[in-house]
């Protein structure tokens, strides 16, 4: 019996339930003029039974109401005999109240104190029937058996005013009768608040009187879990938070799901949700370049000369430019770009690595001049047929001060080597001098002879020689 007392769930009387009905019966002792029968077990002589009322005020105090049947008497020497009805109003102090011990606890103690009057009538009429002022002071067990069933185990000490209630007085120094009552009984609900959905709410307190749900959420069903009733729940098919009326914020940055343009990775709201890896302002989805900063108008990638081309398709990523040079600049617009150009502020020709070049009518001329240009058999003396091409040569440059002339020359391979390279230094000498005369700057003419060591036909044959023996000529800017 007390392994199930002790083992049973500790549900009891609460604000919701705060009305209970008890019955009990014991034993009763007598103390006063003719013995002290305190605590002398003679349950058989001395039954009682009794009532009770029970009704909750709060954590630490209930109001309790007891009346209590039985007839007060002596079993030793000169004995009396008076039924007695005991009406005892008192205050329950419970130490199951959450802070000496826990409101759930199995076995609940409780000490009583309170006023009382008692009736004691009889048939004895050596003894008036009289009406005592009590003050009972009691101690003892509530021990839950189910939600709605105590079972009580208590004694009460009842002091009376009255020294007169067994008929003499002045007999013993208490002065006074008094008598104690020991019970046990069973308390029960007795205004079970209804619960139509028996989720352990009452109607009276539950939102959904008519679906099972839980205390957390004033009886609601909750499916999700979350503490969010489905009713005020968005999202009732998943676990969220209160803040968002049930809905989720998976990446917990304060955004959720629904509107959380990357649920699954945190950002800041002004980024709808989305990181910001590189901290340039442009959420990493829209970011073609994540982890480096860049510019809204390159999605994203840095362009550090703001030419509209990034740096990694750039190349020249430090010198604004255009996209058909591949980001680089070309100053001169002469369509080589400036790293590839020798001359970058001037106008030029590709084939000349972007400087200015001879036109064609201008090669043209020089290409006839080459070709007639000639000297007297084993001599440096230009041939009188070639001076009127070499006026034409020195006009040319006369027109176009910022032009510069080349003068090679170069010999067969008949006789000795060095005399072939003083023969060729000579002539390309002897074309320069008469330049000069013709008022070309010779700052504006370099003059080399080769003698036979660069050949552009074969020494065997006459013909081949013939090629061999020449002067080239290059005008060009510098």
């Amino acid at each position: 019996m007390v392994m199930v007392l002790f083992s049973t769930a500790a549900l009891a009387q609460t604000k919701d339930n705060p009305t209970w009905l008890s019955v009990s019966v014991g034993h009763h002792e007598y103390n006063g003029d003719y013995s002290n029968e305190m605590f002398h077990f003679d349950i058989p002589k001395d039954m009682t039974a009794g009532i009770g009322l029970h009704h909750y005020i709060n954590s630490n105090f209930d109001f309790l109401y007891t009346l209590n049947l039985g007839s007060l008497d002596t079993d030793y020497g000169t004995r009396f005999k008076k039924f007695f009805w005991n009406n005892n109003f008192q205050f329950k102090y419970k130490l199951a109240n959450g802070s000496l011990l826990s409101e759930e606890s199995k076995v609940k103690p409780f000490l009583t104190l309170g006023a009382g009057l008692t009736a004691f009538t009889g048939k004895d009429e050596a003894i008036d029937n009289n009406v005592s002022v009590i003050v009972p002071l009691g101690i003892g067990f509530d021990i839950p058996l189910s939600k709605d069933l105590d079972f009580v185990i208590s004694s009460t000490y009842n002091r009376s005013f009255n020294d007169y209630i067994d008929g003499k007085a002045g007999m013993n120094d208490w002065k006074h009768d008094d008598f104690m009552v020991h019970t046990v009984g069973l308390k029960f609900n007795l205004f079970k608040n209804r619960d139509a959905d028996a989720d352990g709410v009452s109607d009276s307190k539950d939102l959904c009187p008519t679906e099972a749900g839980s205390e957390l959420t004033n009886g609601c069903p909750d499916t999700d879990m979350d503490g969010v009733a489905d009713k005020d729940d968005r999202c009732p098919e998943l676990a969220g938070l209160t803040e968002f009326n049930g809905c989720p914020d998976s990446d917990g940055d304060g955004i959720e799901d629904a509107e959380d343009a990357c649920p699954k990775i945190a950002g800041p709201e002004s980024l709808n949700g989305c990181a910001d890896t590189d901290n340039d302002g442009i959420a990493d989805p829209e970011d073609a370049c994540p982890n480096v900063a860049g510019k809204m108008e390159t999605e994203g990638c840095p362009d550090s000369d703001g030419d509209m081309i990034i740096d990694s398709k750039d190349a020249c990523p430090q010198a604004a430019g255009t996209a058909e040079n591949g980001g680089c600049p070309d100053t001169d617009n002469d369509g080589v770009i400036d790293k590839d150009d020798e001359c970058p502020t001037e106008a030029g020709a590709a084939g000349n690595n972007g400087c200015p070049g001879v036109s064609e009518e201008v090669q043209a001329q020089l290409d006839v001049i080459f070709q007639n240009l000639l000297f007297g058999n084993n001599s440096s003396v230009i041939d009188a047929s070639s001076l009127d091409d070499l006026d034409t040569l020195a006009g040319i440059m006369q027109k176009d001060d910022t032009l510069k002339l080349s003068i090679e020359g170069h010999t067969d391979s008949r006789g000795n080597a060095e005399y072939n390279m003083s023969l060729s230094q000579s002539r390309a000498d002897a074309v320069k001098q008469y330049l000069i005369e013709k008022g070309i700057s010779d700052s504006r003419i370099t003059a080399i002879g080769y003698g036979e060591t660069q050949p552009v036909a074969t020494n065997d044959t006459a013909e081949g020689r013939n090629k061999n023996r020449r002067v080239e000529l290059e005008l060009f800017y510098d």
